[in-house]
């Protein structure tokens, strides 16, 4: 080992503290750790052993996610560190850290519930039922019809919102929905929102055995053909058309889950039946 005066190689700063060269290299060029001494013909560097600790806590914040170009917030004149605040500030970040990957499991988790409730459908080439829960749609009305409708447009759409909120780790769908009624058909794009959310331009979609179908392409205004027999001849029902995902999707085609539930019928005093 290559020592000058009593000072330590490059090799052994990194040996000793497990910060490869490439790092402590780094720290120099950033002026966070500036070697002891520079062999003027060699160009080695050389540190002190006492540098170990800088090192070590230059790794701790690291660890912490705490960025290296904040280190100097917690280093006085005196050349004193403050590690109280350095630690509290380093378990906020932790802490924060956590939520967040807890949050992204939680959206795994629920993508893989979802996945596996789709591919038990996949054998159905027909309608099927499903039980689906009540939800919270924002809507934002249509003044054409739906046959060319895609997911281009359904962006844009959203994208023009300023306030609304959308967290990435939340499993919420969105598409297209028509509502049927005698007085005529009113189109809408949707985006589901969280339970809690309270929002103008906000539906609730009715809980209830949906009648189902998947296929690769938008059938939405052919949906009072598709399931005819089913709504038995009601005037009053919902369509929602939305893009679902099995185990093994197509990238740029995602299918479409085309559903359908009847709704209640005003009767002639204007209550619901």
């Amino acid at each position: 080992m290559a020592r000058q005066d009593g000072l330590f190689s490059i090799g052994d700063i990194s040996r000793f503290t497990g910060a490869s060269i490439r790092s402590l290299r780094y720290y120099e060029e950033h002026n966070i750790l500036e070697p002891v001494y520079i062999d003027p013909s060699s160009n080695y560097r050389y540190y002190s052993f006492e540098q170990c600790y800088l090192i070590n806590i230059i790794m701790l914040c690291i660890e912490l996610d705490i960025p290296l170009k904040e280190l100097s917030k917690y280093i006085h004149k005196n050349k004193t560190i403050d590690l109280s605040v350095l630690l509290a500030n380093g378990k906020d970040r932790l802490r924060q850290k956590l939520a967040t990957l807890n949050r992204g499991l939680n959206f795994i988790e629920a993508f893989e519930q979802q996945l596996a409730l789709w591919d038990t459908y996949q054998a159905e080439k027909g309608i099927y039922k499903r039980d689906i829960p009540e939800k919270l749609f924002h809507v934002i009305p249509l003044e054409h019809t739906l046959e060319n409708a895609g997911i281009l447009e359904l962006i844009k759409l959203f994208l023009g919102l300023e306030h609304l909120e959308y967290d990435p780790y939340e499993f919420l769908e969105f598409g297209y929905m028509c509502e049927h009624t005698p007085a005529g058909i009113q189109r809408y794009a949707f985006t589901e929102l969280s339970k809690h959310a309270v929002k103008s331009n906000m539906k609730v979609i009715p809980a209830g055995i949906y009648l189902c179908k998947q296929d690769e392409t938008n059938r939405i205004e052919e949906a009072p053909q598709i399931f005819h027999e089913h709504l038995k001849g009601n005037p009053s029902f919902l369509v929602i058309q939305t893009e679902i995902y099995i185990s093994k999707t197509q990238i740029y085609s995602p299918k479409h889950e085309l559903r359908a539930i009847a709704l209640p019928q005003a009767s002639s005093n204007g209550k619901k039946q």
